[in-house]
């Protein structure tokens, strides 16, 4: 950038990028947050009752492909899992979604189906597939597309069957994460009663490291 870019001290001299000028932005941008010197950052490591270091356990122990460790340092506990690999992935989405899919047919679909129980008795359910593209490049379209609201997704692993008992999945919370050939897609949907919406979310994003 050139100079004009630079910010001034409060003399009108020209400052360099590293003076208090930025540090008093960053702390603006902090307090701004309830993160500022004296505020509540406390309350940012837990997650639903969840330390920080119990989430990152959560996701460290789903990595490795440990479920019911990863649910409980999450403080869930797994009511029911059910799994099934599919031949094609265009059957199996919809929207846009199946689209891409017709036009770039994938290798492997794999999904399963979480459903969860907190301490509360609430319950919902996590959707995870894990979708093999043939070609590496197509996994970052596939991503740029299923992240935009109403482009269509997977279709989850038995929603049909919930969609009859009343249980919808709604795009929130979502996530979706590439991984070479690969791209895993992660969502929820309440079954019962008001889950925790921090961990719920936090839920989705540790299903979605899980490997496929």
């Amino acid at each position: 950038m050139g100079k004009s870019d630079q910010p001034r001290d409060s003399q009108g001299r020209w400052a360099s990028r590293g003076s208090g000028v930025v540090v008093a932005g960053a702390a603006f941008a902090l307090a701004a947050n309830g993160l500022g010197v004296g505020g509540t950052a406390g309350t940012a490591s837990e997650v639903g009752g969840v330390s920080a270091s119990r989430v990152t356990q959560s996701k460290q122990a789903a990595r490795k492909g440990r479920t019911d460790d990863a649910w409980r340092q999450l403080n869930l506990r797994t009511v029911r899992k059910i799994a099934e690999p599919a031949l094609s992935c265009a059957v199996n989405s919809y929207g846009q979604v199946r689209d891409f899919f017709l036009r770039n047919p994938c290798r492997s679909l794999d999904r399963t189906l979480f459903t969860l129980a907190d301490p509360g008795g609430n319950t919902f359910v996590v959707s995870v597939s894990w979708v093999r593209m043939r070609q590496r490049s197509d996994v970052g379209r596939l991503k740029d597309l299923i992240d935009v609201d109403g482009t269509g997704s997977v279709t989850q692993l038995g929603a049909e069957l919930l969609r009859e008992q009343g249980v919808r999945f709604t795009g929130t919370p979502f996530r979706s994460r590439p991984r070479r050939d690969q791209l895993v897609v992660a969502e929820g949907a309440v079954v019962s009663g008001r889950p925790d919406p921090e961990l719920f979310r936090t839920a989705v994003e540790v299903a979605a490291e899980l490997p496929g």
